[in-house]
Order: C-alpha cells, then structure tokens, then sequence
C-alpha cells in the first residue's frame, strides 16, 4: 500500500528543503510512501533543491506544473500518484513525524473520506512583526472559531493538511480549477455531499508558518477575502458565515459612514455618527477583551496592538470581498 504526499511549489527555496525534511522524517509501518513535488516552474532555486533531494531519495520525485496554479498542482499530484492514499501538505508547514501514520490511521479508524491532524501556528521568527501575525492568526476573534488553525477534534466541516483516500476525490471530478484561492473549501464541501465524512485528530499536529510580516499579512486578508467572493459566485454553499462576515462588517462601516456624513451636512445632525462611534466601541471593546485573554497563553506587552491589527485585518478581508463582488472577472 501507498501513500502518496502531494505537495505543490513556486519559488520556494526559502523553505522547500525543510519541508522535504520533514516529509522524510515521518514515522510510518503501514504503507510506503511516495513524495511528490509539483513545482510550477520556479525560476530560484527550488526545483534545484528537489531535484537533488530526488537525487538521493528515490520516493521523492519533481512533477510539472506548467499552469502554476495550487488547484492544478494538486491535480498534477493526482494524476502522478501512485498511491491509494494522498496527503495534500503544505511546503510551509512542518509536520510530526507520526503525522501521516496518525491521520492514516483515524482516517482508517473512523471510516472518514479525509483525516487532518490539529494546526498549531507558529511564526518563523520571533521578531515583532512575525509574532504579531502568529497572534492574529491564532485568534478566534481575528479569525473564527471554525478555522482550520484553530478547529477542534471530531467531525469537521473542512480539513486542511489532510489524508485522503484517493478515489473519493477522482470521484468528485478533483480539484475546481477555477479556483486559485479557497479550492479546499469547495473539495471538502463536494466531499461532504456525496455522502463521505471529515475529521479532524488532536493525536498529531503539524506547524503552520503564518506571514512573515504584517505587509503580507494584509495582503493575505485582502486576497483571501477577494477570492471569498468568487467562490460565493462558483460554489456558494462551499461558504461559512465567517467568510461573509467581514464583508458585511467593512460594508457596515462604509456605508454608515457615508450616510453620517450626508446627515450631517445636509440636515446638520450628528445622529449616524453617534450610532457609527457606538459600533466601533463594540468592535473594540470585543477586540480587547479577544487581546486580554490572548495574555492567558502568553504574556506579552506587544500584544497592545492586537485590538488595531484586528480592525485593519477585517477592513481589509471585507474590502477585498467587496472588491471580488464588484469584479466580473478573477483578474
């Protein structure tokens, strides 16, 4: 038996080696692994490093991915692998190493489609910056309670890092290639509704590398906010509430702040910005009780500028959803 690791890659030189480590390092006595590398043509030195890792390691192997997009790299990995299992993992991820044999394993146990360990988010550095993107995306209040970094144990809705039994999703047609963002969230909903199971293990655990900086963390809400959009076009029932909420709350705040102005203008009355002022007090007496109870896991006086982080972190989500519904096209 088989189990095939698929794992896309573009111009990730920076972590690519530590993740094949990783990869190697696992701990496994069911099944033989396979290690497939679907770079989509990088132009550093990643297929460099692959290559001689395949060089000296004949389970790992390097596979084309001339389309460079996630959702084609893991079709890529489908069509290559050899496998009756896959795990689709991260190259920004670190993995226990009984993280395969353990997912493998209650995948097996209860007869489950899909089987993830619990994600643990850990910053790469312990510079301000990286910290305060760990804290963020480790927070309930910043990013819901249904995350995949911060999911409990049981039946899920979604899995992330996950092993998979192979046929499920030749099935279901594999991956939505239209989707360059959020195409997990549309494969675990397709799973789910062909009748298959979800779960989610707190025996093993994997590392998940948040952005580096609070630039690309940003850049990350705007994004993925964007593509939430799209996805609602293509896939709606794929959505989670959480999804929409900053949408409605950057809506909210948009909105409100330009009738308070027309009000205020043209009638001369301060009424909306009073009830906009009461809304933000709410938002951010939430954000620093969120921040206060932060300090239960670790004490940290930089965790001061959490309450503001959250607040641009969710404008910026629900711009880019409003910015993705306005848009006809996923340019």
């Amino acid at each position: 038996m088989i189990l095939s690791v698929i794992s896309p890659a573009y111009n990730e030189e920076k972590y690519i080696a530590a993740a094949i480590d990783s990869f190697l390092q696992q701990q496994y006595d069911h099944f033989e692994l396979e290690i497939l590398i679907v770079d989509g043509r990088s132009t550093d030195k990643t297929r460099e490093i692959i290559l001689q890792y395949a060089a000296v390691y004949p389970q790992v192997r390097l596979i084309d991915n001339p389309l460079r997009t996630t959702p084609n790299a893991f079709n890529e990995g489908l069509k290559a692998a050899k496998g009756e299992y896959v795990a689709i993992l991260g190259a920004h991820s670190i993995y226990a190493p009984d993280y395969l044999q353990t997912c493998f394993n209650e995948l097996r146990r209860t007869a489950s489609a899909g089987c993830s360990g619990k994600v643990i988010t850990k910053a790469a550095s312990e510079n301000t910056h990286a910290l305060l993107c760990e804290w963020v995306m480790d927070n309930a209040f910043a990013v819901s309670s249904l995350s995949f970094r911060i999911m409990k144990e049981g039946f899920v809705h979604s899995v992330n890092f996950p092993v998979f039994k192979k046929q499920v999703l030749l099935d279901i047609g594999g991956y939505n290639t239209q989707l360059v963002r959020n195409q997990d969230n549309d494969l675990n909903q397709r799973i789910l509704d062909a009748g298959h199971t979800l779960y989610c293990t707190w025996k093993t655990v994997c590392f998940y590398r948040p952005p580096a900086n609070l630039k690309k963390l940003f850049r990350y809400a705007y994004r993925n906010g964007y593509w939430n959009a799209f996805s609602f076009k293509v896939h709606a029932r794929s959505m989670r509430i959480h999804h929409i909420i900053p949408f409605l709350f950057t809506s909210g705040i948009i909105v409100l702040g330009i009738l308070a102005a027309t009000e205020y203008f043209y009638i001369h009355s301060a009424w909306l910005f009073q009830l906009l002022f009461i809304l933000l007090g709410v938002y951010f007496t939430a954000a620093l009780a969120a921040t206060m109870f932060s300090f239960f896991n670790k004490a940290d006086i930089r965790k001061m500028m959490l309450p503001f982080i959250f607040f641009l972190f969710h404008f910026i989500y629900g711009w880019g959803t409003v910015c993705g519904f306005f848009k006809k096209d996923k340019s």
